[in-house]
């Protein structure tokens, strides 16, 4: 009954069509523009120069805090890149860990090219 009564009133709300109050008709003319009346201007003289641009000793902070900060990143940066870049230095225990790896590297890739050789064999052998 609830949707009944929803489906209702949102129906209703639909027909109902929702006139502009604002437009009479859309293709009325435009109505005419006010006259724009003319304001005396007053001159005055001052002898005080505006300007409103900024001091040349706040010119300079700004640009010195930019080199400033500028400056800071490079240094962060630099200081990062330095901590995490691999050591020259090689060690014995380095050079022994690369060969053990290089040879394991080698016995797997011999074991699997025999493997492979094999079931190469092996699916001739079968057709």
């Amino acid at each position: 009954m609830l949707r009944r009564f929803t489906l209702l009133i949102c129906l209703a709300a639909c027909a109902v069509p929702v006139a502009a109050h604002g437009q009479a008709t859309p293709f009325a003319p435009l109505p005419q523009a006010a006259p724009q009346q003319q304001t005396p201007t007053a001159t005055t003289s001052t002898a005080v120069d505006e300007d409103e641009g900024l001091d040349p000793w706040q010119q300079i902070l700004i640009f010195a805090g930019g080199g400033i900060l500028l400056l800071g990143i490079a240094w962060a940066i630099l200081t990062d890149a330095r901590n995490r870049a691999p050591s020259e230095e090689k060690t014995e225990e380095q050079d022994a860990a690369r060969e053990r790896k290089e040879v394991d590297l080698k016995r797997r890739k011999a074991k699997n090219r025999a493997a492979a050789k094999r079931s190469r064999q092996a699916r001739k052998k079968n057709r």
